[in-house]
């Protein structure tokens, strides 16, 4: 019970240390650019996350992720484009929709596979909805992009100002982190997990395992919806990218390096894949090799990845 309690006061505290990280920050020289940066991980670590309940979570590795993420970022713009609103509930709604919608009808398909056969299956379509995206000149803006993205407001809130929107971001990614914490210690989340482990003994036991991977999926799908509607705001800007493979890949590489299966693992390997990407690389010419070989050696050597060693390395010294 102590032990709970501790957890959740320390919860509680990195939390709002996260949220009200440009008040205390602002007396640093290079505040505006580091709250830029850890805006940015945030909402690598929302799309690590969500991919993490399929990956860590249900067992399904899957390399087209991101077409759910971007789908959220183009819907989230187009909508506020179209119906001239700006509210952010309406666009986080919106984004969720559609990139649950897509998800349903890429996961009635993907998920009646497994293991290379479903990751090749999530490749091959996320690769059909970039195609469509970079050839929609008219809704996405084609290889230009869609630019000018309108930032939210809520209830006279005003975003647009690089505060709030960096309050935005940590708040949601807050609350994202919640939710997938309850989903993990759910009942479902623990047939999830059953899936993943034994999904033979699963169906035996009465499970539907089909639809139970699904329901993953779509879910996965509108978390990564979230964290794409909130790039898009963060940057004014959505491109082909942000449905890419190049995307997905980023997340993917972000869950095995912090550690698949784990609540936080995979917002720490965002973090560590953006920081090397963003701030390392100003530093030496190599930075992508860093980040290569730091991949070899966690999938190698280390699978359990950042969380797991700490863990294991905690456990040590307890004994």
């Amino acid at each position: 019970m102590r032990r709970r309690v501790a957890l959740a006061g320390a919860g509680l505290v990195a939390a709002l240390a996260l949220v009200t990280f440009p008040i205390w920050s602002s007396e640093w020289e290079s505040s505006r650019y580091a709250t830029t940066v850890l805006r940015d991980m945030l909402v690598l670590g929302i799309l690590a996350l969500s991919l993490d309940l399929l990956v860590g979570t249900t067992g399904l590795p899957s390399l087209g992720h991101a077409a759910f993420f971007g789908a959220g970022a183009y819907a989230a713009a187009i909508a506020a484009q179209r119906l001239a609103n700006d509210n952010l509930l309406i666009g986080l709604l919106v984004a969720m929709v559609v990139a649950a919608s897509l998800a349903l009808v890429i996961g009635i398909f993907a998920v009646r596979a497994a293991g290379i056969f479903f990751l090749m299956l999530t490749l091959a379509f996320a690769q059909m909805v970039f195609a469509l995206a970079f050839q929609a000149v008219d809704l996405t803006g084609g290889s230009n992009g869609f630019a000018g993205v309108q930032r939210p407001r809520l209830f006279g809130l005003d975003f647009s100002a690089p505060d709030a929107l960096f309050e935005l971001v940590a708040v949601t990614f807050v609350l994202v982190v919640l939710l997938l914490w309850r989903v993990r210690t759910s009942t479902y989340g623990r047939a999830l997990v059953g899936i993943r482990e034994n999904e033979r003994r699963m169906r035996a036991l009465g499970y539907d395992t089909t639809r139970l991977k699904l329901s993953a999926f779509v879910l996965a799908g509108a978390v990564a919806g979230i964290g794409g509607a909130l790039s898009g705001w963060s940057l004014r800007f959505v491109s082909t990218n942000d449905v890419g493979i190049g995307r997905s890949v980023e997340a993917f590489v972000s869950v095995l390096i912090g550690g698949s299966g784990t609540l936080l693992g995979p917002a720490i390997g965002a973090t560590v894949v953006l920081f090397i990407e963003r701030v390392l690389s100003s530093s030496i010419p190599f930075a992508e090799t860093v980040l290569g070989v730091l991949f070899i050696v966690f999938v190698t050597a280390a699978r359990q990845g950042i969380v797991g060693l700490l863990a294991t390395a905690y456990s040590r010294v307890r004994r």
